[in-house]
């Protein structure tokens, strides 16, 4: 019927954080590259980035404890 999405994993999400704010790429690269729309990545960048580094702070956090 009609059109299925699918969320941004968070590995997509590390790649265009390295992609396009790392590496410069454009916007229409980095969607080339992670093999997704140009707008997906523009609302993914817009809506502001996940960072890998939360998790990694996270983690190492939890394991402190």
């Amino acid at each position: 019927m009609g059109q299925q999405y699918s969320h941004l994993s968070s590995e997509e999400r590390i790649l265009i954080e390295k992609l396009h704010c790392e590496q410069h790429l454009s916007i229409r690269r980095t969607a080339e590259r992670i093999g997704r729309d140009k707008s997906t990545v523009s609302r993914e960048l817009r809506r502001g980035l996940w960072f890998a580094s939360n998790e990694m702070c996270f983690s190492k956090l939890a394991s402190a404890l």
